[in-house]
Parts: C-alpha cells; sequence; structure tokens
C-alpha cells in the first residue's frame, strides 16, 4: 500500500503545470480546428494509440500542409482491451480545440504535455465570445481535475480565444 502511495505521488509530481507561454515556446505546431474523427490501432509492438482527425481553421505556429492534421496519443480502447493513463489527453468529434504540439521522431503530431496542450474552445452564452479552456488555464467551466497538480493560472475570468491567441503570439517574439 505505501509502495502505490509512492508511485501515485511520484507520478503527480512529474505533472507540472505550464504557461501559455512555455507551452507555445516549446509547441512545434499551435492549430485551431474541429475534431471529425478517431480511430484506435494497435501497432507493431502491441501498443494500443489513438488517431484523432482535425479539419484545421487557423495555424498559429509552424506549418500544415492541406487544412487536416492527424494527432497521435498513447491508449484507447481497443476491441475488449482499454489503455489509458492519469492526464492523458482526450479528444471528442465535432469538439473545437486550440492544440499545442510537438512532432515524434516518426513526424506525427503529439499534444505537448498531456492534457495541458488542449484547449476545448466554446462560445459563451452571455457574451457570444469564444472561449478556451484546459486543465490549468481557462478560469470557471468544466475544468479537469487530476490529482497532484496544482493550477499555473489563479485566473477566474474565462481565457478567450484572441486573449491565448496573442499569447501565443506574443511568446513567439
Amino acid at each position: 500500500m505505501l509502495l502505490a502511495g509512492f508511485a501515485l505521488s511520484l507520478s503527480a509530481a512529474l505533472f507540472v503545470p505550464m504557461s501559455i507561454q512555455a507551452m507555445a515556446e516549446r509547441s512545434q505546431l499551435i492549430v485551431r480546428g474541429t475534431v471529425l474523427s478517431q480511430s484506435c490501432q494497435q501497432d507493431d509492438a502491441g501498443r494500443i494509440y489513438t488517431k484523432v482527425e482535425l479539419k484545421v481553421a487557423e495555424v498559429w505556429q509552424g506549418q500544415v500542409s492541406g487544412d487536416r492534421l492527424t494527432i497521435v496519443h498513447g491508449g484507447g480502447v481497443l476491441g475488449r482491451r482499454k489503455v489509458a493513463a492519469a492526464g492523458q489527453v482526450e479528444y471528442r468529434i465535432g469538439e473545437e480545440v486550440v492544440a499545442f504540439l510537438v512532432l515524434n521522431p516518426r513526424g506525427e503530431a503529439v499534444t505537448l504535455g498531456m492534457c495541458q496542450g488542449k484547449f476545448h474552445v466554446w462560445t459563451d452564452p452571455v457574451s457570444g465570445r469564444k472561449r478556451a479552456r484546459n486543465p490549468f488555464h481557462g478560469g470557471e467551466g468544466e475544468t479537469v481535475s487530476i490529482p497532484g497538480t496544482a493550477k499555473a493560472s489563479d485566473s477566474a475570468e474565462p481565457l478567450t480565444v484572441d486573449a491565448l491567441k496573442q499569447q501565443v503570439m506574443g511568446a513567439k517574439r
């Protein structure tokens, strides 16, 4: 029991919240788009992973050829097998997102910092403005609680997509 608690604490300690500026500096690609599809697959080594197809509306950093981008992440459900990790990113078909991405050795886009690199985008019903949030930035709303982590931003005000884009562009200077 003590060993299990230590392992949980150790893994939580390694999950450090990043500022938007730090994410922008570490990302090779930052895009805004809508999730079109997902498929779960298994590689030659038996690892289960998920491919997410995104229809790209804007490229804030890097280059994308065409208006489609495939993002991959570990885990998923394939038949009766389910592989998951605490803090893993989750995309939903039809969801609008801003994704901070790096390229793996195979050149595939991977979300930076697991769930940290994906911002869910929605339209605020009161103001009509596009808002963005992830587990650590974006203020109120359906934030995800990850044990052993702290918020990187104490802002109670929801983050607009325009403000997020300005922070990304400011980090590039």
